[in-house]
Formats: C-alpha cells, sequence, structure tokens
C-alpha cells in the first residue's frame, strides 16, 4: 500500500469515527443540570432570527428529579405578537410576557397551541388577562380538549393557516399527529425555522402519554423533508441548525427503538396493561436511550401507548 492509500484509509476511518460519535452518545441532554446550568439561570430568552425569539422555562420537576426547559416561539412584529406555545402556569407565562414586553411595546394579537398539554398550555389565562383581545389558534383536537378552559381556542387549523402580520408570514401546518395528537407546528419561510413543539422532544426519553407512535415517526419525516435552516423542540436546548437537524433524527430513531422494543416485549408474553401496571417494563432492554432524560418515568408510560397500539386501541 502506498502512502496515498495509506492516508486516504486512514481518512475514511477518521470520517467513520466521527459519524459514530456524532449519534446518541453526542445527543445534548435535556436535563439542564448535566449541561452545567442551574435553575436560577432560567428563564432564558434567545434569539435566533430578525425578530424571532425562543423563551425557556422551567417544566415542572420531573418524578426522577430531572430538570428540562419548556420552549416558546415569540415572533415580534410592528403590528403585534405571535406567540406559539405558552409555559405550564399563569406566574410562569406572565414572565413570558413580562420579558416581551422588554424588546417590544407591541401588543400579543396570537397564541397558538401547537401542543395542548398543561405544561404548555396551564398559563394561558395569563395572555386574556393582559390583552383581552388576544386570539387563541389550535388544531380541532386541542379546541375540544381545552373546550372548559379559562381561554378557549377560537381559530382553529385543520391542515394548514398562515398569519400575515406585520409583514411577516408564519405557517401553522398540520403535518400528522404525533405526542398529543392534536400537534401543530410553526414555520417561518423567510427565515426557514421550523418550531416543532412536543413533536420535537430533544434530548427526552419519547414521552407517549397521549402519543400515536408509529405517526409521530411518519410525522418527523414529513418535518424533515421541508426546507428548514433550524429545528427549535418543544423541550430541549438549542443550539447550532447541524445538531438540531441531527438530534431530530436521533430523536426518530428513540421514537422507533421504543415501538421495536415494545413489540418484542409484547411478542415474549410480557404484559403491560397501563403505566402503573406494567410488568414488561422490567424486562425492556433501552440501549442506548437507557440514560436519556425521564426514562425511568417516561418509559412504562411509553411501552403501555405502543401496546395500546399493538392492539388497535389508540382513540380515532
Amino acid at each position: 500500500m502506498n502512502s496515498r492509500s495509506f492516508l486516504a484509509g486512514l481518512l475514511t476511518c477518521l470520517a467513520s469515527v466521527a459519524a459514530l460519535a456524532a449519534g446518541v452518545e453526542s445527543v445534548r441532554p435535556a436535563q439542564i443540570f448535566e449541561s452545567g446550568l442551574k435553575k436560577e439561570d432560567f428563564p432564558r430568552w434567545q434569539q435566533i432570527g430578525s425578530n424571532v425569539y425562543i423563551y425557556e422555562g422551567l417544566h415542572a420537576l420531573d418524578p426522577t428529579g430531572a430538570v428540562f426547559t419548556t420552549v416558546t416561539l415569540v415572533v415580534v412584529t410592528n403590528e403585534g405578537v405571535v406567540v406559539v406555545d405558552g409555559q405550564g402556569s399563569v406566574p410562569a407565562s406572565e414572565s413570558l410576557i413580562a420579558r416581551i414586553k422588554q424588546v417590544t411595546p407591541q401588543p400579543i394579537k396570537y397564541v397558538v397551541v401547537a401542543s395542548d398539554h398543561g405544561d404548555h398550555t396551564g398559563g394561558n389565562a395569563a395572555f386574556k388577562t393582559v390583552y383581552p383581545e388576544v386570539v387563541f389558534i389550535g388544531s380541532p383536537v386541542s379546541q375540544q380538549r381545552l373546550a372548559k378552559s379559562a381561554t378557549v381556542l377560537t381559530r382553529v387549523v385543520t391542515d394548514r393557516e398562515t398569519i400575515r402580520l406585520g409583514g411577516t408570514e408564519i405557517q401553522l401546518l398540520s403535518l400528522g399527529r404525533a405526542h398529543t395528537g392534536g400537534d401543530l407546528v410553526a414555520y417561518l419561510p423567510d427565515s426557514k425555522v421550523l418550531f416543532m413543539s412536543e413533536v420535537y422532544l430533544r434530548g427526552l426519553f419519547p414521552a407517549m402519554r397521549t402519543a400515536y407512535p408509529s405517526e409521530w415517526l411518519a410525522t418527523i419525516d414529513q418535518a424533515l423533508a421541508m426546507d428548514v435552516s433550524l429545528y427549535i423542540p418543544g423541550h430541549g436546548f438549542t443550539d447550532e441548525p447541524a445538531a438540531m437537524k441531527r438530534d431530530l433524527v436521533e430523536s426518530r430513531k428513540a421514537i422507533e427503538y421504543v415501538i421495536a422494543e415494545a413489540k418484542r416485549l409484547q411478542a415474549a408474553g410480557y404484559p403491560c396493561e397501563s403505566a402503573a401496571n406494567c410488568p414488561a417494563a422490567d424486562k425492556a432492554n433501552w440501549g442506548p436511550y437507557a440514560e436519556w432524560t425521564a426514562r425511568t418515568s417516561q418509559a412504562p408510560v411509553a411501552l403501555a401507548k405502543v401496546y395500546q397500539e399493538i392492539a388497535g386501541k389508540l382513540p380515532d
């Protein structure tokens, strides 16, 4: 072997090692302490584009003791503000509103419910208190779930809806059912930013309390096929674009792994009637995802949901 061939072979090996290193091991954990951060470092405000921001509040403490972020997208225009996903309590959303007021005197005109789970909607009453004319938008599923809440949805997105405000276009899209079943994403075509809400849980073990596991995979595929420069999760940190896309792919692999493991356990005869009664969880092998944030609390929930899917008992 000549020196040129040896060098080419060495470079190929190094490239393979780098590719492996960019897999599961390199996914940034959602747990804030593993990133060298403290509770006192939050909430955080990050500008990701021209008049486009993300607000990172803290999720309620997970049963495992993990602490991670709940992410809100904020789009500021000279005709008003659009918020996509609030925070989990009134005080938390009040803090979000106060931070927005530091950037602009414009009112919040729209609050988009991309995830109807309480950690994203529990503080929505704060928006109504400060801005009585605010319009709440979400999917038909979310509209039904929040029908008895203090902030009912008055505008519904069945497939896609476009908000045009102050020269800015925000596309609200239903790419398919995923984490909640009423999932929406928000796309900014000018900056090619896609806020995925809980369709993308970065560095979190797949949470499936109201999920549609196999459909979730297809929904992520739809997102990956779009012309996107930056994918933003509903939980977890936002870093540089390449890492965000890489970790979205790995998040999809984690969901796929959970589905495959549940099918193996079900075929082996291990029962899982519910998250609270799931002997199969003790037999599970979570492989590269065993140390992902909230795995202990979320694994039985995920198994029960996949078992439900296998049995054809997911809600319509």
